[in-house]
């Protein structure tokens, strides 16, 4: 096969992008904490020089041999190697939204790893989950705190261990208030429960794939308010319409609130993320969005790194 001089060029900078990133423990003193800049420049060198080679048709195989070193490297970094390793069979793990929302770095100073990681933590990728779940506490008090006739419910639906929720002071949560959380992971409702205080008395745990807990979901509702985190950045339209669906029909009362997610088309982090990371996501803009709610109230809003959409549906009025 004849390989065009355009794509060898591509990969020429592809395999120089990757070099410059390994060359960072001999180019810098990594012992300086500010090194993280300089690493973080080259991170992002090859993160742009690995879209371009995907734009420009390279076979995702001869991609992926080309940066398996670089990748080897970021691995050192704990918050990489988790998300590679996809230790809990699923990306985005809540062991890496913990990870994420404590703005940890549990790689060994003065390494490549720490850099990488320091980098990744200062981002505004990483800042735009943060930035998420601090909404999600402020959409949570609102509910709480609003005039009210009766108790209010909440449902969050890929609950991880609830760090919005845990955001929330108990002193503001009146009886008869509950909150229903799902996730498909027990280990982080486990967590979640640990960690929740005194708030676990006023909390009940779903175990399970949400489609499959519909019905003790049903059950425990109707919710005032239904939280889908970012749940839909990994459910295809057909899912994500299924979902949709059931939440605004059987999980969230008339006159409630419909919360979820997604992350906007253009992110300059997917290519470093998808390449090196294993993290893909669905990417959905506003058309998209409102191609899963058609007739519904819809308004929506970007966090403030521009990254993620916040869709905000309110349900008809009972």
């Amino acid at each position: 096969m004849t390989v065009l001089p355009h794509t060898t060029d591509v990969l020429h900078r592809l395999s120089d992008a990757v070099d410059g990133f390994l060359r960072s423990e001999r180019d810098f003193d990594l012992t300086d904490p500010a090194a993280h800049m300089l690493v973080g420049g080259r991170l992002r060198t090859l993160g742009a020089q690995i879209g371009e080679s995907v734009l420009a048709g390279i076979p995702d195989e001869d991609i992926a041999a080309i940066v398996q070193p670089a990748r080897s490297a970021c691995s050192r970094s704990p918050f990489m190697r988790d998300e590679n390793e996809w230790a809990r069979g699923y990306p985005s793990d809540f062991r890496l939204v913990e990870h994420v929302v404590a703005q940890a770095n549990e790689a060994a100073p003065g390494t490549l790893g720490w850099h990488v990681e320091t980098n990744l933590q200062s981002s505004a990728i990483t800042q735009q989950q943060r930035n998420r779940v601090m909404h999600q506490a402020r959409l949570i008090s609102d509910v709480l705190t609003a005039p009210r006739n009766g108790p209010r419910s909440v449902l969050v639906v890929a609950a991880g261990a609830a760090p919005d929720l845990r955001l929330i002071p108990p002193g503001i949560v009146r009886p008869g208030d509950r909150f229903v959380l799902t996730d498909v992971d027990p280990d982080a409702l486990e967590l979640a429960q640990k960690r929740l205080g005194l708030l676990n008395e006023f909390t009940t745990a779903v175990p399970g794939n949400v489609f499959r807990a519909l019905p003790k979901l049903a059950e425990l509702g109707p919710f005032d308010l239904v939280l889908v985190n970012g749940l839909y950045g990994y459910l295809n339209d057909r899912a994500a319409v299924r979902l949709t669906e059931a939440v605004l029909t059987r999980l969230c009362r008339p006159g409630g609130t419909f919360y979820f997610t997604s992350i906007k088309p253009g992110n300059p982090f997917k290519w470093t993320l998808e390449h090196l990371m294993d993290w893909s996501a669905v990417e959905r803009d506003d058309r998209a969005i409102r191609a899963l709610l058609p007739g519904c109230d819809v308004s929506m809003n970007l966090d403030p790194t521009g990254l993620a959409v916040l869709t905000h549906v309110r349900t008809g009025r009972g």
